[in-house]
């Protein structure tokens, strides 16, 4: 006898609330897709191509001899069932099992305590009890009445309707959970709607790097730090720039600015991570553990071009603090460059478009500060850029800011999920699908509000698709 439909679904959410995918969000959408097509009679959906565009977020264009992700998906889902069945489901009525080699799921009940081992239902040794309640009962004796005898079970047959109405209860409770899952943001639908911005990068076999800026300051003869390769020409010295995306940068190659120490003044040498990229770093771990996605953390002056060749990168700060984003072979419409009115960067549109500015400034506060050179940051300006990686079909991922606060910005408008519904609403390149697709490569740029350094808006302002 096979469970009904409502069993069915109860168990689901029961599996789907346990610890065993506690954060699994990937593999909870592809457990709930593959239960309600079953159950729905659409089994012919569950294919590896239908799963990997409508579950997994990939491109019409997927190819199975190339992407093994739903087969990766798919053991790893086993092996959850395994683990759930194992610990806090082996007493569960209901079991849940997706055989190897295909992606229907198969749902039975629990007979004599079977539990899942290794995608197999197999029987689970009941223990033999010893007591004296388990000796052989003797035949009544004589004169024993028969009323006697029925009253255990008249008071078992009470017991078991409470305990159907109890379940009954729990069911129409289950059943209203797992209606209102379905409207929650953290699973299923949680996974659509990050999928178009993150599918070119999720999952992926190999860690993904995270490199946040750390640059190298020296202390000056007045007691400044300064970059030791800056990309602000020095005031006095304008002729040393070079051209990159025909814009006039710093050169990459002028050497340290040399401080002769006195015989009281040491020539001081440090490194600086802005507080932006510090949570910019948070919000991706976070949200890559969540993605259940494996990944690794490198301050920039470490990396090597090897280090962007192995898999896909996430990249936090711009090419103020992060040299090798100077040296980049993709050609950018927005690029990062210096502002000699106020010290600072600016974002050049290279190409503008009707209606579009060709450079975006930050604003400054310098009023309610003493000091000339200390200012408040109220307005910054952010790029969140998809590049081509430098090795096979890799990606690069470049969250930076013109200030660290729009570095931080960034990162948490590419982690929310209401950041990247409005951002769909904008670069969505099959607004007509059922599925939505991004470009392969694009720029977008963001405006970001600041309040006593913490960033309080973030808003889409355009974006650029690249070649």
């Amino acid at each position: 006898m096979e469970p009904g439909k409502e069993e069915k679904l109860e168990q689901l959410e029961k599996i789907l609330q346990s610890r065993s995918l506690h954060d699994a969000e990937t593999l909870k959408a592809f457990l709930r897709y593959v239960v309600l097509k079953s159950l729905d009679h659409q089994d012919v959906q569950l294919k590896e191509y239908i799963i990997a565009t409508e579950v997994l977020g990939r491109h019409s264009d997927y190819d199975p001899n190339v992407d093994s992700v739903v087969r990766v998906q798919a053991r790893r889902l086993r092996a959850k069932l395994h683990d759930y069945y194992a610990t806090e489901g082996k007493e569960d009525k209901v079991l849940i099992d997706m055989p190897k080699g295909r992606y229907t799921p198969i749902v039975t009940y629990n007979q004599a305590g079977e539990s899942l081992i290794n995608g197999v239902a197999q029987a689970r040794p009941i223990p033999e009890i010893i007591s004296v309640e388990s000796a052989p009962v003797a035949p009544p004796a004589p004169g024993v009445s028969l009323q006697s005898l029925l009253n255990p079970l008249a008071i078992g047959l009470a017991l078991l309707s409470l305990l159907l109405g109890l379940l009954a209860v729990n069911y129409y409770s289950e059943a209203k959970r797992l209606k209102a899952s379905s409207t929650r943001p953290n699973g299923l639908g949680r996974m659509q709607t990050i999928s178009p911005l993150w599918s070119q990068f999720l999952p992926s076999p190999e860690p993904i790097l995270i490199a946040y800026s750390n640059t190298l300051f020296e202390m000056s003869a007045d007691d400044r730090l300064k970059y030791v390769k800056p990309m602000l020409p020095p005031p006095d010295n304008s002729s040393s720039a070079n051209s990159q995306n025909g814009v006039r940068l710093a050169d990459q190659a002028t050497p340290s600015v040399t401080v002769t120490p006195t015989s009281s003044q040491a020539q001081v040498i440090d490194y600086y991570t802005g507080v932006g990229e510090v949570m910019g770093v948070s919000s991706l771990s976070l949200f890559l553990s969540n993605a259940e996605q494996q990944f690794r953390v490198k301050r920039s002056l470490l990396l090597n071009w090897d280090d962007l060749k192995d898999g896909n990168a996430v990249i936090l700060g711009s090419p103020l603090e992060n040299l090798f984003l100077r040296q980049l072979p993709q050609q950018q419409t927005f690029v990062f460059v210096p502002n000699k009115e106020n010290r600072s960067l600016s974002i050049v549109n290279l190409k503008p478009r009707v209606g579009e500015p060709e450079s975006y400034t930050p604003k400054f506060d310098r009023t309610k500060n003493e000091g000339p050179t200390t200012v408040s940051v109220l307005e910054d300006y952010a790029l969140v850029s998809v590049l081509r990686g430098l090795g096979g079909n890799n990606k690069l991922l470049i969250l930076a800011g013109i200030t660290t606060y729009g570095t931080q910005a960034a990162a948490e408008y590419v982690t929310k999920p209401e950041h990247v519904a409005d951002l769909t609403e904008h670069l969505n390149s099959t607004p007509h699908s059922n599925t939505s697709t991004f470009p392969a490569y694009y720029q977008i740029l963001l405006r970001v509000k600041i309040n006593g350094g913490v960033p309080v808006q973030i808003s889409y302002v355009t974006h650029h698709v690249l070649e």
